[in-house]
């Protein structure tokens, strides 16, 4: 009966994630077409037209795109004998995973959890569409309120999806050398003693630890290196703690890379790290599982924030990067085996994919004429999927310390956006059109460029027409609840349970954050994605 269930939510869920923006894109186009002429300029201005034209301007870009962008790149993986696979998705594999697969002690998802999940997905539907089947076509706001449907569906059959998502487990996980690489530029030593003292607590210990001073000014690190070259040894793991001048993190993970010896590229893993990360002590033995499908080339671990009670602004930042980005958001690339991007803090490769980001130019990639030193993780993971499947693996989790301050909050996901439209490019250019990678990043971009010329027609209606608040506004904080259920299945010993659901109670703000700031700082990103330097800080920040 379970192993039922959990099929029919899967087929379900895969079925509206591609169905849903066929069907409104049609619904959309036939009605504007069938009422073309007979509207006044009030009605012109508030319906589906612009915010459908911005769609259709954008998919005509992202062929543009395909077909012109990176040529010289297609050029070198051709010649290296690379062509990028479309992963099939195995109808029934995770739901037959999520009902037979081993009990996990470190991430529990309960099935009541996922009850709750699908039940409050099944009223918002049906509310919905109930809205919609009543009294949406009367409403100043019909036009666009197809978008809302095809926005929110996605992010429900997401959402259905993520809950079906189980970590790998394995009963005997072949023995495998792990090389870290970790990067240090101005880290307090407080916090890399912190990250070197999870390293060694590790139920899986690393064969090998190189870590890079990237020509730091504000600390001296000559101290530390000498005393932990000791500490390492004695736990048989082979330190290095190099130094270079300045030139950025992607060199200094290339110079870490260059100085280990590496026998099996394929089966020998490389895990990135950043200096204040704090690894759970199963973080490598979880990370590692993975890799016994040997299609796998890339491992997506969790971070969590270290510093989640500072203030409210590093509450919304953990509940927006972990509850929805990482938990649903990858836990559904993860089952199409298309991770988009790895979080920089705990990402697990095959040491093939650092051969082939070396010859994609990773130490000096370009965008025109600016050179991009931000967004290595996006580029590792691109050049994963271009091998094979890059995966999440939930129960491998590190701490770090995300901004607890305005103004290196807004630089952070400034640089985080005009990574992310840099890598669009890449992904566009290089993967099938009919791929999964494909989709997500044209659709993606497509809506956003809708709903940005939407929050403007709002504006509109709010300052010349609003007579009554309409349901449609309230819809985006009702995904914003069910999103952030995830967050309670989260494994995490310095939270209690009580907690979790006090930073799930601020659903409500990451809404208004993401509509007002983080709406705002992502197409002052896009424009400005010219930008390129990594703006590495000239003092100790968090």
């Amino acid at each position: 009966m379970k192993k039922s269930l959990f099929f029919l939510l899967e087929v379900t869920g895969k079925s509206l994630l591609f169905l849903i923006p066929v069907f409104s894109i049609g619904y959309i186009i036939f009605y504007e077409l069938t009422h073309f002429n007979d509207q006044m300029i009030e009605q012109f201005i508030l319906s589906g037209k612009l915010p459908m034209t911005a769609f259709f301007l954008v998919v005509l870009f992202v062929l543009i795109i395909h077909f012109t962008f990176n040529n010289q790149k297609k050029r070198v993986l051709k010649d290296s004998g690379i062509i990028p696979k479309i992963r099939r998705y195995k109808i029934g594999y995770w739901s037959i995973k999520r009902k037979t697969g081993k009990e996990q002690i470190l991430f529990k998802k309960s099935t009541s959890m996922l009850v709750v999940t699908v039940v409050a997905t099944i009223i918002l539907g049906i509310i919905w569409f109930g809205y919609r089947l009543s009294g949406g076509s009367r409403h100043s706001l019909s036009g666009i309120a197809p978008f809302f449907t095809m926005s929110g569906g996605m992010a429900l059959a997401t959402l259905v999806l993520s809950a079906l998502y189980t970590p790998y487990t394995s009963d005997g996980t072949k023995e495998r050398n792990v090389h870290i690489l970790m990067p240090i530029y101005n880290e307090p030593v407080e916090n890399i003693e912190n990250a070197f003292r999870s390293i060694l607590n590790q139920t899986a210990k690393p064969y090998s630890f190189v870590a890079v001073d990237d020509g730091s000014q504000l600390v001296d690190y000559a101290e530390l290196s000498a005393k932990y070259q000791r500490i390492f040894a004695e736990k048989d793991i082979r330190f290095q703690f190099l130094t270079q001048k300045n030139s950025g993190k992607r060199a200094a993970q290339l110079l870490a890379y260059r100085s280990l010896n590496i026998a099996d590229f394929h089966n020998e893993l490389i895990l990135t790290v950043d200096s204040d990360t704090v690894f759970e002590k199963h973080a490598i033995e979880q990370g590692i599982i993975p890799f016994e499908d040997e299609q796998v080339y890339s491992v997506a671990g969790v971070i969590v924030t270290r510093n989640i009670t500072d203030n409210i602004l590093t509450i919304i930042t953990d509940l927006l990067v972990v509850g929805h980005m990482v938990l649903i958001e990858r836990s559904m690339n993860s089952m199409f085996g298309s991770v988009a991007v790895n979080s920089g803090p705990i990402a697990f490769y095959r040491a093939e994919v650092l051969n082939l980001a070396e010859t994609l130019g990773y130490e000096n990639e370009r965008f025109g004429r600016a050179r991009v030193e931000f967004s290595d993780d996006s580029f590792l993971t691109m050049a994963a999927l271009l091998l094979g499947r890059a995966v999440a693996q939930s129960t491998a989790v590190s701490y770090t310390e995300l901004p607890n301050k305005l103004s290196h909050h807004v630089r952070q996901h400034l640089r985080w956006s005009r990574g992310s439209f840099i890598r669009g490019f890449w992904r566009l250019s290089l993967f099938p059109i009919n791929s999964f990678v494909f989709f997500r990043q044209a659709f993606g971009w497509a809506m956003f460029a809708s709903m940005i010329v939407i929050k403007l027609q709002l504006l509109y209606w709010l300052i010349f027409v609003m007579t009554d608040i309409p349901f449609l506004l309230l819809a985006p904080l009702a995904f914003s609840a069910v999103y952030s259920l995830s967050y309670i299945s989260i494994p995490r010993n310095d939270l209690a349970k009580r907690d979790k659901w006090i930073v799930f109670c601020a659903f409500p703000f990451t809404v208004l954050w993401m509509v007002f700031v983080l709406s705002p700082v992502r197409i002052w990103g896009y424009i400005t994605h010219k930008k390129t330097g990594w703006g590495t800080r000239n003092k100790i920040e968090l």
